[in-house]
């Protein structure tokens, strides 16, 4: 009886015990799920203000959350996509689509923005379709989902078009995991560039949207920053702020500059669609108040109005959401004339749409207009960089046509701008490839876009010339280059004595020593001849190569030789020989001699196309009085591949590394053009340069040379019938 009763008590000892222990694991799973919906609360109030880095770094914390919460596992998705991690929110849609057995609807939908920011098309517009399957017909996104499914159409078209340009992100040294965007360039440094960010380190520190600080749950407010690019390599440097006078604790975004660059427009306010629009004209500190002027133009914030671009100070265009427009953004234009701007003007059902059309850019010929649309049939995804043209007979604008990819892409690509050189553009996006929200790119075009030539006087010539510049681009790696190439298709040969009765050796080479930077009185007296054949012959071309062979690294050989060139150009100048007439080259002199001098100069010409036949002129291969015969540079036709664009003298060894180098430059440009490679035939460049593109070098593109005279797809075209091949280049 008593050992029965013992082990009653310890049976009640031991149920006691179990109670315990039950009820303890029960308070620890009850403090560890109230633990985890405090996480899950935390890691959606992080969400809700646009905090994916902060709410993902919590979810990543409460890894039993995301395995066992279908929510919380969604909206760790959603932030790996708006980080710009696409593999790891593609993955974690796709596990949830495939194993949960109520998957939420928007599964599919940022399944299909995943593969349309990958340019992915068709299975973009597959996983919206699915996605509308989805939901229910009267749902809200219905319309704005179909839109989506008409833009893959759109990309799908595109993407197979041949690109006209190539595109690169400016790096890591300009471009945060946060919001860089409004690039605008210097007006009097072409190495110069301007833009607004939000960013760590602005002014003011986090703030909420009523403009308070708030550290934990605020966001930056904007800051106008400026970059430059430095020395050969064309890299660029650590941005500044601008002035504590101009940057303040309120959004400054930087809008534009005057035609001399001598006044800053920008925008100043507590959110990025309430505030004014001011003017800086750079006064010094003890001249100038805390506040900017403000402008007195058609533009009124409080009515939508934004993006501005002045065009050489008289015409201004803006987007805005006044009343009177056609839906979304519009585009309106004023003029300044007797010292007040016009009313604004809507530029019309062509040009705007019931979508938003924004960032408007002129080009230097007063016609072409570049603007970003997020219009369904224009665009591929987001903001598209569209271009119309002005038709002054008409007085209408053309059909806007896309300018297609690389520059667009899924992501809103807006603020987009040509440089004076009419080779490059910047812009930004908000495309996944980048390091944050949006990124500053840079557009280098194949050709030189003909709408940013520009007719000034030159005091120095008998008429009006065209400006223009070149691009500024990155090398490309790689040492296969073919060196032994075969000889291309000739042109008819032609007599090496000039209209006249002059023989081609009236034009022999000069030869200088290192040290020479000067013209002895009888290299200009040949000059002068040459002056006098430019004159009596209108749209004649001169080519003055150089050669150097003395004891220097290859860029600097190069680099001297071209400034040579340059004496003897400024010296024809001041003959009056039109600077768009002269195109200079220095090339690899290597395994060469000179027969006197360390380097050479050699002159040939390329006559007018529409020259009467009685016209003949020193011809590149048949008999011309060459420092270096039988030249690679002295064929009648030559492709080569341009690496580089620069303001200066490259100093690297990438041109050690590939054969027939040359530097090129022509009077009027900023920059200094470096090529690579000699091929007589463009299926041999064209493979080069497609090897390139292919191990990641996106810039290096084809130039031909027709009788030494660089050329573009229109000259190309106009010589196919003496050159069969430039079709494959035309083409």
């Amino acid at each position: 009886m008593a050992v029965a009763t013992a082990n009653r008590g310890c049976l009640s000892k031991q149920g006691a015990m179990k109670y315990f222990i039950l009820s303890l694991v029960a308070c620890f799973s009850l403090a560890f799920a109230q633990a985890q919906v405090e996480k899950k609360q935390e890691a959606k109030e992080y969400f809700f203000h646009q905090q994916y880095s902060d709410a993902l770094a919590v979810l990543n914390g409460a890894r039993e959350l995301t395995k066992t919460d279908p929510e919380a596992r969604f909206l760790k998705a959603i932030c790996h996509y708006h980080l710009n991690q696409l593999n790891e929110a593609l993955s974690l849609f796709q596990e949830q689509i495939n194993t949960s057995r109520a998957p939420y609807p928007e599964c599919w939908l940022y399944q299909a923005k995943i593969y349309h920011a990958m340019h992915q098309f068709a299975r973009a517009a597959d996983s919206y379709k699915d996605y509308l399957r989805q939901i229910k017909s009267n749902h809200p996104n219905r319309q704005i989902v179909w839109d989506e499914v008409r833009r893959c159409a759109r990309g799908m078209e595109l993407q197979f078009k041949p690109a006209e340009a190539g595109v690169e992100n400016m790096g890591p040294a300009v471009n945060t995991e946060y919001d860089e965007f409004a690039p605008v360039l210097s007006q009097n440094f072409g190495n110069k560039l301007y833009f607004s960010s939000i960013r760590p380190g602005n002014m003011g520190g986090k703030r909420n949207d009523n403009g308070m600080q708030d550290n934990r749950l605020g966001h930056y407010f904007s800051d106008m920053y400026s970059t430059e690019m430095e020395g050969a390599g064309g890299n660029w440097k650590s941005p500044r702020p601008l002035h504590h006078l101009l940057n303040s604790p309120q959004h400054e975004i930087l809008l534009d500059f005057n035609k001399d660059g001598t006044a800053l427009y920008y925008f100043k306010g507590w959110s990025p669609e309430k505030g004014q629009i001011l003017i800086d004209t750079f006064k010094k500190a003890d001249q100038r108040a805390f506040t900017s002027d403000p402008f007195r133009g058609p533009m009124n914030t409080a009515l939508g109005d934004g993006t501005p671009f002045f065009f050489n100070d008289t015409l201004l265009f803006f987007s805005s959401r006044r009343p009177g427009g056609y839906g979304g953004l519009d585009l309106y234009s004023s003029s300044y004339s007797r010292g007040r701007w016009s009313a604004p003007r809507n530029l019309g059902p062509v040009v705007n749409t019931p979508y938003d059309e924004t960032t408007p850019f002129l080009a230097r010929d007063g016609k072409t207009l570049y603007f970003s649309s997020n219009h369904s049939g224009r665009s591929l995804g987001g903001l598209d960089v569209l271009k119309s043209v002005y038709n002054s007979r008409s007085r209408r604008w053309t059909e806007p046509e896309n300018i297609g990819i690389p520059v667009n892409s899924a992501g809103d690509d807006a603020y987009f701008r040509i440089a004076k050189d009419g080779f490059t553009a910047y812009f930004s996006s908000s495309r996944k490839d980048s390091y944050g929200q949006r990124d500053l790119y840079i557009a280098y075009f194949n050709s030189f876009l003909p709408e940013m030539e520009i007719v000034v006087p030159n005091p120095l010539a008998s008429g009006p010339q065209v400006v223009a510049q070149v691009r500024e681009t990155v090398a490309p790696s790689g040492k296969d280059l073919a060196t032994a190439l075969p000889d291309g298709p000739k042109a008819p040969p032609e007599s090496n004595i000039p209209e006249g009765g002059s023989s081609a050796n009236t034009f022999p080479p000069f030869f200088f020593q290192p040290t020479y930077r000067i013209l002895d009185e009888e290299q200009k007296a040949q000059l002068d001849k040459i002056a006098a054949l430019m004159e009596e012959t209108p749209g004649l071309h001169l080519i003055i190569t150089a050669y150097h062979t003395g004891n220097l690294p290859l860029s600097k050989r190069l680099f001297q030789g071209i400034k040579q060139a340059e004496i003897a150009a400024g010296y024809l100048m001041q003959k009056g020989v039109g600077a768009t007439r002269i195109f200079m080259r220095s090339g690899d002199a290597k395994g060469h001699s000179l027969r006197s001098g360390a380097y050479s100069l050699e002159f040939s010409f390329k006559k007018p196309e529409d020259a009467p036949e009685t016209l003949v002129v020193p011809d590149l291969e048949t008999g011309l009085s060459s420092a270096i015969p039988g030249h690679v540079l002295n064929k009648n036709l030559l492709y080569k591949i341009q690496v580089y664009s620069l303001s200066g003298e490259f100093k690297g060894k990438l041109l050690e590394e590939f054969p027939d180098a040359m530097v090129e430059k022509e009077p009027n440009l900023a920059y200094y053009r470096y090529t690579l490679g000699a091929f007589t035939l463009f299926a041999d460049a064209d493979a080069f340069r497609r090897k390139l593109l292919e191990s990641g070098q996106r810039s290096a593109f084809v130039v031909p040379y027709i009788y030494g005279l660089r050329a573009d797809k229109m000259m190309a075209r106009r010589n196919i019938i003496n050159f069969p091949d430039l079709q494959h280049y035309a083409d």
